[in-house]
């Protein structure tokens, strides 16, 4: 029995059918990740309230220095789990509108009572797409160079190349993971924790003059929802709107007290609402958990802090 060796043209052969399949990975990996990230900016997109319930980061030494990565878990009203890439803008127990992509079901932006985070648009994203759409066309001029003589021989391996990245890039097992993940932990009780650490603060019955130093704070007025003129945003969240009269205010804090739900955050100036609290009287908005129910607005801060009943 003879076996012929491999001669020039055979090897040659072979390297252009793995330069082919390699094109086609590039090629594939590109067009998927350019297609999606373009889907995802123009199809539609729905409105998630959630809680941050997990926050944690890891710190580790990389080329450039130390690297922080973030792993922050929120759970929607419906009770399933969202991943949130907000890093570091947002804490334990805050409110959150994320919004996904009707489509892929992922994170486009989150939104909380001070902050939003794009993670759609941001400029290293669309400078990666301007790359990799640099990279698909080079592909393409090699891959006419590579594959002008025998087309028809050379298109499997460049179609493998393809298929196999577009299946990484877009399918679960790959990249193509939506932001609904596992099971997080409850949310946590800021409130339990706060008197555990600081004891019972004085206690104001609801009308009266809640007195922390020299500042005084009446609540005249508490309904929910967002006030009238506030932006648009702010109708997305779960809203608790106190309209208050102080004297002697300052910089006093104000704040509404947590409960197992999550911690209440006061939006700034009522997200732009006419008549927003000016230091002595108006309207004062905190976004609120989905489920939250106030018992207490919060007056000062440690060792003069009092509590106001709301009910």
């Amino acid at each position: 029995m003879i076996v012929r060796e491999p001669d020039r043209k055979d090897s040659q052969r072979t390297n252009t059918m793995i330069i082919v399949f390699v094109i086609g990975i590039v090629w594939g990996t590109v067009a998927a990740f350019a297609g999606r990230w373009t889907v995802e900016g123009l199809a539609g997109t729905y409105d998630v309230r959630a809680v941050i319930s997990e926050w944690n980061s890891t710190t580790s030494e990389g080329q450039h220095g130390p690297r922080t990565s973030y792993d922050v878990l929120a759970i929607a009203e419906d009770g399933r789990t969202i991943e949130v890439p907000t890093r570091d803008t947002f804490g334990l127990a805050d409110p959150v509108v994320a919004r996904l992509s009707s489509v892929t079901d992922r994170v486009l932006s989150v939104r909380g009572a001070t902050d939003v985070v794009e993670a759609h648009h941001p400029w290293e994203k669309i400078a990666a797409m301007s790359l990799g759409l640099a990279l698909l066309v080079l592909a393409a001029i090699v891959l006419v160079k590579v594959a002008r003589p025998g087309l028809a021989r050379k298109a499997p391996p460049f179609l493998a190349g393809l298929a196999f990245a577009a299946f990484v890039v877009l399918t679960p097992v790959g990249f193509g993971e939506t932001a609904y993940g596992e099971a997080a932990d409850p949310v946590p009780n800021f409130w339990e924790l706060r008197r555990d650490l600081w004891g019972p603060p004085p206690v104001f019955a609801r009308g009266q003059t809640a007195v922390s130093g020299e500042a005084a704070v009446r609540v005249l007025e508490s309904k929910p929802g967002p006030p009238e003129g506030a932006e648009a945003w702010l109708s997305g969240f779960h809203v608790l709107t106190l309209r208050i009269e102080a004297s002697r205010f300052g910089g006093t804090a104000l704040e509404l007290s947590a409960d197992e739900h999550g911690e209440p955050e006061r939006v700034k100036d009522c997200a732009g609402a006419p008549g927003a609290f000016d230091g002595t009287t108006g309207l004062v908005c905190f976004v609120v958990p989905p489920g939250y129910r106030p018992e207490y607005l919060l007056v000062g801060k440690l060792e003069r802090e009092v509590l106001l009943k709301l009910r």
